[in-house]
């Protein structure tokens, strides 16, 4: 842990009850008894959707056999807890999924009464879906590295200065994760992860309403990042990969699914049937691990 890159400020004076945080996209506050319950989190798992996020928390409330606590909140995110485990979803893009992420950090940081060594010890991971790059839909990526379109770190502007955040996951993570589904049955690889702004333009679609390049050139790109190590792209684990290690966290995961290779077309294909086969095949991938950890 880096403490001078934690906002300690502002944090220490929750810890220290001169003043309340409120959570205020995730709907509850340090005074609320219901994070009582929270206490004891050892992994914050984040996905896109609160549907999906609810059925996270049910299938594990189900291996578990504990019960769910549900925040009233869900207007922007959807937050469960269950027995170790902080299920939220985080929207879509990186511009929401900070929002979510910022808070989360913030109220982690006050279940574990600001202890680094604690906080370190918390698991972090996105699951979701992503466009394959060479990759067949069906195959899950774990992530290594993530980039921007241009193969550069996750940064943002303050001012007018440009701050680049480290993109490296902690490939021991990777490892055990890929280790712990070496028979789940569905094939599980790492790869570098490129982190699009949006869903159409800057993952070179030639689908989207608005297009600004041809065929040609999306192959070039496509080409180039899967020479340079990409084997999936998606919206959020640049963000993810830069606050982490931003902090100095040394646990957390990306656990993404291809719904389909760009390197053959930008349409999804798929039936509904394997959509959903696809989603379980990354929902596994992540309990098969935690498991290992609980």
């Amino acid at each position: 842990m880096i403490e001078e890159n934690i906002n300690v400020a502002f944090l220490d004076g929750v810890i220290k009850n001169e003043y309340p945080d409120i959570y205020y996209h995730l709907g509850v506050s340090t005074n609320d008894s219901v994070l009582d319950h929270f206490r004891e989190v050892k992994a914050v798992v984040i996905a896109g959707s609160g549907d999906r996020i609810k059925i996270f928390a049910e299938e594990w409330a189900a291996k578990r056999n504990k019960r769910i606590f549900v925040l009233p909140k869900e207007e922007r995110f959807v937050t469960c807890y269950c027995d170790g485990v902080l299920f939220v979803s985080h929207g879509m893009g990186m511009p929401s999924a900070s929002i979510c992420v910022q808070e989360l950090m913030r109220l982690v940081y006050f279940l574990k009464d600001g202890d680094l060594e604690k906080l370190d010890e918390v698991f972090w991971c996105r699951v979701g879906t992503s466009g394959g790059v060479g990759c067949e839909p069906g195959t899950v990526i774990v992530t290594t590295e993530s980039l921007m379109v241009d193969m550069k770190p996750y940064r943002v502007l303050i001012g007018k200065k440009e701050l680049f955040m480290n993109g490296n996951f902690p490939m021991d993570i990777a490892e055990a994760i890929i280790k712990a589904n070496q028979h789940c049955g569905f094939g599980v690889k790492p790869g570098k992860t490129v982190s699009g702004n949006d869903f159409f333009i800057e993952q070179m679609r030639t689908d989207g309403a608005i297009c600004l390049i041809d065929e040609p050139r999306k192959i070039k790109w496509l080409n180039w990042i899967y020479e340079n190590g990409v084997r999936n792209i998606e919206m959020e684990s640049a963000l993810l990969a830069g606050f982490m290690n931003h902090w100095g966290f040394s646990r957390f995961a990306t656990i993404c699914v291809a719904i389909v290779n760009r390197l053959k077309g930008d349409q999804i294909e798929s039936t509904k049937e394997q959509l959903l086969a696809f989603n379980e095949s990354s929902g596994i991938a992540l309990f098969n691990y935690l498991e290992t950890i609980m």
